[in-house]
């Protein structure tokens, strides 16, 4: 049986499978919480899944968020890999589609140049609009943990925290690094980037690389109000 080609070169019936898998904690999460029956938001803009009180453990948790951090509303934003993707493709608040180039450092490296200033690319990183465009999938953000566990905070402290916390550097390569204080070590540490993927032909923001994203939820733990639900 011959079998098609997506878009990104895999074939139709494997990137079906990688597609499903993505969704995966989204159902895994609504069977808990939710509407065992919601459709699954495959669009990238809206909240990943929506806590339920006519569901009795959707309920629990809706009360326990409220009282812990201080969350009336029941959207998602989910995440449990070990590496956090915020956005994948253009940000025109951080590169000039029509402008931009990219190269090569001496040594081989991809070098990008975004058509914006670093002045203006830090403007738009320490908006609260900025972050609302691109993080807010839901007034929630609910990670699950290595041990099956949820940890959830409230989406307002998250982006206040990044806005007022994440200082911003641009490296020669031009990808942007955004360093948090980090009390365990009494040292900036490195945890978000933007940056240009050669292998994808795009953008990529997000706490990636190695296991930042499990490091930056470790982060907001120590420093917001969350609640954990087993």
């Amino acid at each position: 049986m011959t079998q098609t080609k997506s878009k990104h070169g895999m074939s139709s019936s494997k990137a079906s499978k990688v597609k499903k898998g993505g969704h995966k904690k989204e159902r895994e999460f609504n069977n808990i919480f939710g509407d065992s029956e919601a459709e699954i938001n495959s669009s990238g803009a809206s909240a990943d899944c929506y806590i339920e009180k006519s569901n009795p453990r959707g309920k629990k948790l809706m009360e326990s968020l409220e009282k812990a951090i201080g969350s009336t509303s029941n959207s998602v934003s989910l995440k449990s890999s070990r590496t956090i993707q915020i956005h994948l493709g253009n940000l025109p608040e951080l590169t000039n589609k029509q402008l931009y180039s990219v190269g090569k450092t001496a040594k081989g490296n991809t070098m990008v140049d975004h058509g914006i200033s670093f002045a203006d690319q830090k403007k738009q990183l320490t908006s609260k609009s900025f972050w609302d465009k691109y993080l807010r999938k839901g007034d929630n953000l609910i990670y699950k943990q290595a041990d099956g566990s949820y940890v959830c905070f409230n989406m307002d402290d998250v982006i206040d925290f990044i806005v007022t916390k994440c200082t911003w550097r641009i490296l020669p390569t031009g990808r942007l690094k955004g360093d948090f204080y980090d009390s365990s070590t009494n040292s900036d540490k490195q945890y978000l980037t933007y940056e240009y993927r050669k292998s994808k032909k795009q953008f990529v923001l997000g706490a990636h690389g190695s296991s930042k994203g499990w490091e930056f939820i470790e982060l907001l733990k120590l420093n917001l109000k969350h609640h954990i639900e087993v």
